[in-house]
């Protein structure tokens, strides 16, 4: 978006907040020369007249020096003007008439932020932001303290702000960015500690496998997990791990009783385990061992009712052996825990397809291939990161060490 057209929509979204900023007291002067400034006020703002808007508001706090709604209004049109400095004793002023004025003590917090005043700033938001009614506003203030506390490293609170912040708008990329950019810290963080005061643990072992798995690079993978086990061979999730990244390097008869063995082996230290319940079942299936695979997926699905995957297996097992009806309860199930699932959406293509209900059928494929093309492009974007990252160590290499 061009700067000029952002600044206007800002601006706009500001203006239409200053109606209920003045709505929230009833400490309003009754002074008329201040309330006629006022409406002239009023109505320059609608005609987004910012400077005309501010000239009536001082005229009318000149009028009535104890007009909250001229007082705070004018601080609001300040903000916006930029004017940060003439802003904040025009909102301090409106506050002390009014201290549970929530918007325009968020509006403070943002002044105050403005003049790099961090700490007063992220009380004055902090305090006003669960009060805010306005979601433009509760998601400019939040963002603010988000990254006060962010810079501080601050991470707990931030991510609570966060949390909130996502409801407002759940697809806000700024929002969905820095919740990323925090686990990341956060797993820097940890990782580089676990290095630190315990390099040759099982657990930092499990943590090599896993990051050469999200390299592809399986076979090493295997062996840092096979060595986190001589350490420890009861250490939890080791086994369900390795048993995937053994069906990941093969899908031959032997990697198959392998993984199948870990899984086994999950199951012993945790009886608890849903996944590897899960993944028994869909080797079983393979097997064409029908009811071993129902009474793994069944197990799963006990286990954990909120694990979409074990219901898309018993919807396959069930379509396999002749009950469409039964697999769409399931299938259907599997959707209402993850909408998402395209491999749910795809299996009940298939049982609304042996039901006779082509157009179910077809919005189901459809939404299939949705999703699928979703991913590849997800799919290119990981690759193009990957690419950059190699072509930056690449890069790294050539320097002097």
């Amino acid at each position: 978006m061009h700067r000029s057209l952002r600044v206007a929509c800002v601006m706009f979204c500001f203006i239409a907040m200053l109606g209920p900023l003045a709505a929230q007291t009833n400490v309003r002067g009754t002074d008329p020369n201040a309330q006629e400034h006022l409406a002239r006020a009023q109505q320059a703002l609608a005609k987004k007249q910012l400077d005309l808007a501010a000239q009536e508001l001082h005229e009318a706090v000149t009028a009535d020096p104890t007009n909250v709604e001229a007082r705070a209004n004018l601080g609001v049109v300040e903000f916006l003007q930029g004017k940060y400095v003439e802003a904040e004793p025009d909102l301090r002023e409106a506050l002390k008439l009014q201290p549970k004025l929530w918007k325009a003590q968020a509006i403070l917090g943002l002044c105050e932020k403005a003049q790099r005043k961090f700490d007063s700033a992220r009380s004055l938001l902090e305090k006003s932001f669960f009060h805010l009614d306005d979601p433009q506003l509760q998601m400019r203030a939040g963002m603010a303290l988000v990254e006060i506390d962010y810079q501080r490293r601050e991470f707990e609170p931030a991510l609570a702000v966060l949390a909130s912040l996502q409801k407002i708008d759940p697809a806000n990329p700024d929002v969905l960015y820095v919740i990323y950019r925090i686990h990341s810290d956060l797993a820097v963080q940890a990782r580089d500690t676990l290095a630190s005061v315990a390099p040759d643990s099982a657990r930092m072992h499990q943590l090599l496998a896993e990051h050469l798995v999200t390299e592809g690079k399986i076979k090493e993978a295997i062996v840092q997990y096979q060595e986190a086990l001589h350490m420890n061979p009861r250490l939890p999730g080791v086994h369900f791990e390795l048993g995937e990244a053994i069906l990941e390097d093969s899908t031959s008869d032997e990697a198959r009783k392998q993984a199948e063995q870990e899984f086994e082996t999950a199951i012993k230290i945790n009886p608890d385990d849903a996944k590897s319940e899960s993944r028994l079942g869909a080797l079983a299936n393979l097997r064409n061992e029908k009811e071993i695979a129902l009474q793994h997926y069944s197990q799963a699905a006990e286990l954990d009712p909120a694990y979409s995957e074990a219901q898309v297996g018993l919807g396959a097992v069930l379509m396999s052996t002749g009950h469409p009806e039964k697999a769409i309860e399931h299938l259907l199930q599997a959707l209402r825990l993850d909408p998402l699932n395209a491999s749910a959406h795809f299996r009940l293509s298939q049982a609304y397809r042996q039901l006779g209900r082509a157009a179910d059928a077809d919005e189901e494929v459809a939404k299939f291939k949705q999703l699928r093309e979703a991913e590849e492009r997800l799919q290119a974007v990981y690759g193009q990161l990957n690419q950059d990252a190699g072509a930056e160590k690449a890069l790294q290499s050539d320097l002097p060490k």
